[in-house]
């Protein structure tokens, strides 16, 4: 049985018109009648600051080990 691109393609429409009637027919949803809040406070919090300084490369005494010259 052979399946031609057209076959694809109108069906691939067809679903996607259904999709789009059924989206338009759906009656919308109901919105709440309770709204909630929402309280932001900021804190103090102690924090630490870190610096990154590059002294260079070091110099490697050993070759590096590696899982293949184990």
């Amino acid at each position: 049985m052979v399946i031609e691109a057209r076959t694809i393609v109108g069906a691939a429409g067809a679903l996607a018109v259904a999709g789009l009637a059924l989206w338009v027919l759906s009656p919308p949803a109901e919105l709440p009648t309770k709204h909630g809040s929402v309280e932001v406070v900021q804190v103090q919090e102690r924090s630490w600051q870190v610096e990154v300084k590059d002294l260079g490369a070091a110099e490697q005494k050993e070759p590096a080990r590696t899982a293949a010259n184990r």
